[in-house]
Formats: C-alpha cells, structure tokens, sequence
C-alpha cells in the first residue's frame, strides 16, 4: 500500500535493473478542472446495451463476445461529475458504483481464459486484448478538452478514449480480477504496469521494491514489456490503486486595503480520509521562498469532503510577484496553484 505523503507518485525511470531511490514530484501548475461535455445520445433512454466483440492472435478463427446492460441514469451520473485537476488518475478507479460491471466483465473474461487454459503471460495478454481493441480517440475531439479522464463506465458507453482512459479501465478491471497493478504516468503518455510473473521480459519499472512491466492499453501490438519507439528511455510517474487521500483545491479573493482576503475550497475526491492538513499561502519571492506567507489551522477531510479557508495576506510593495498557494500535509505540498504575476497584462484572447 503506498503510503500518503506529499509525493503519492514516484518518478521511475524505465528499466531492465534495479533502480535508485525515486525522485519526488516536481510543484507543477494543474490544469483548469473540466466540466462534463453536453452531448448524450442516449439521454431519455433508461437503458444502454452494448455488444463487445474482439479476438486474440492465438486463435485467429475465434470471436469472443460481452454484453451488457446499465442504467442510463448510472452513465449520465459519471458524464456529470467534475473532472479533478490532479495527475493521479487513479482517482477514476476508486467509485464503486460500477463495481457490479466491471465484476460481470472480470468473470466473463476469466471465464474465456480457463476455457482456452491460458497460462498466467497469456491470460494477461488476452484481458489486455480486450481494451487495446477499443477505438483510441482524442480528448479534443471527443470533448473539446485537451485533457479529459474518463471513468470506466464512460469509456465502455462510449467504446474507447484515448491513452489515460483506457489505463483506467484496464487498470481497475485487472485490480478487479486480484492482478498487481499500477498507472504508468510518462510525460505524455498513459500505460498499465503489471507485477513481475513467469516469462514477463522488456521495459519495468521498479516500485516499493517489486518489478511492473509495462502494458500498452492502446492498439493490438501492446505486449507487455515493449514501450512504443516514442516513449522508450522516458520517466514515468507511478500509480498504484490502493485507496488513498487524493486532495485538489481552487480559490478566489480580492484586495481589501493593503490585504488580500483569500478564499480556499480544498476537496478530497480519494478514498482515504487526509488529516492534519493545511493551507500556506503567499506572494512569490523566488528563490523557493515567499513573502508575507500566512498557514491556516489544521483540518481534515474525509473521502469526499470539502473545507472552506479563509486567509488574510498582507500586499508586498514589489510589483513583479504573484500569489502561491499550497495544500500542505506534513510539510509537503500536496497541491499547488498560482496566479498570474502581478506586472504581467492579462492575457487577450
């Protein structure tokens, strides 16, 4: 179980070794949290069916087939939900709303893998097969957005996603039927990491001491170990999907005299409670320092939950500075924002 501190991702480096001590994560600024696109073709509907039909280069003669059948209302409430600014996808894995899906497929896909008496290397090759056979399409053409997660269920309705989506999917599914696995993170990409077994051979990554080869979840070529030609050699962050804190935070404020009167809303979207957090506020001094910072009380949060903070900062007289604020837990940055610099026009669009 990956244990909470500031740093829920280790940066690991591909492998065919050991590796040394991961890295910690880099303060980056996330990206605006996206609403849900409009489009629904099933709205008014109260059930969606869907066929899956896929093969395996085995046995090039057979057809293996999946039905099933959701509330539309079910779909619609994964299309509704917010989509958290944090690179830990993960956070699409941990609803148990679509447990019981996900449970006929695992069962149906075993049921095909003692049927054709797969050893332990095939049997994650023809799960895997599964999901690379969904359609692969782009965040920006399918949303609008340039980054946008999908949870299973909407991946499924939807009859694929791009690289992140089908990570998730594969990754909760395999989680599902008691595989060992973790999101690969690379710069811009999204793999599946699967525990060493028997014949497993290629790229790995060393984590909390055991060896995850790399998966391909998108096209019929991803065989475990071999990374595609334009990811070979690249850091990766991984992933693991034990339930954990998974905390995201926006604001807002305004000038009141020579104060800035800040507003936090701090949100929980994991599956493990957080406690003793807090929120550290200040203007940009470089150097990895701040002027004027100011620290909230502790707080905690449950799965799920959201605190409301109230900060009072004094303005800096120096114009070239913006405003950073952390969510800290145990003296690490768990989430960063910032605002544009205080000199700087505003952009025009």
């Amino acid at each position: 179980m990956l244990v909470f501190t500031a740093v829920v991702a280790a940066l690991l480096l591909p492998t065919g070794c050991a590796q040394s001590t991961p890295t910690s994560l880099p303060p980056v600024q996330e990206p605006p949290a996206t609403t849900a696109p409009g489009a629904n073709p099933w709205a008014g509907t109260e059930y969606i069916e869907k066929t899956y039909e896929w093969t395996y280069w085995r046995f090039n003669n057979m057809v293996w087939t999946w039905s099933f059948r959701i509330p539309t209302s079910l779909y619609e409430d994964y299309l509704s939900r917010p989509r958290p600014t944090t690179g830990d996808y993960t956070v699409y894995a941990f609803d148990d709303g679509d447990r019981e899906l996900l449970a006929n497929l695992a069962s149906t896909l075993q049921s095909y893998v003692e049927e054709l008496n797969l050893d332990a290397y095939e049997a994650v090759h023809f799960i895997a097969n599964f999901v690379q056979q969904l359609e692969y399409t782009s965040d920006i053409d399918t949303t609008g957005f340039d980054d946008y997660g999908r949870y299973p269920v909407e991946t499924l309705v939807e009859d694929g996603g791009d690289c992140e989506d089908t990570a998730i999917l594969l990754g909760k599914l395999m989680d599902a039927m008691g595989y060992d696995v973790v999101l690969v993170r690379l710069p811009a990409h999204m793999a599946l990491g699967v525990r060493e077994t028997e014949k497993f051979v290629g790229t790995y990554y060393e984590y909390d001491d055991v060896r995850y080869f790399y998966l391909e979840t998108t096209g019929t070529a991803g065989r475990i170990g071999i990374v595609p030609e334009e990811f070979k050699d690249q850091a990766a962050y991984i992933y693991d999907f034990s339930p954990r804190p998974i905390v995201t935070h926006d604001w807002n404020g305004e000038r009141v005299g020579s104060t800035y009167q800040l507003r936090v809303r701090v949100e929980n979207h994991g599956a493990a409670a957080v406690e003793n957090c807090t929120v550290r506020a200040g203007f940009d001094a470089g150097n990895d320092s701040m002027w004027n910072a100011v620290e909230s009380e502790t707080f905690t949060l449950a799965p799920g939950a959201v605190a409301e903070i109230q900060l009072s900062l004094d303005i800096p007289t120096w114009n070239h500075t913006r405003l950073l604020v952390f969510i800290v837990h145990e003296g690490f940055a768990l989430h960063k924002s910032e605002s544009r610099w205080f000199d700087e026009s505003p952009a025009t669009t």
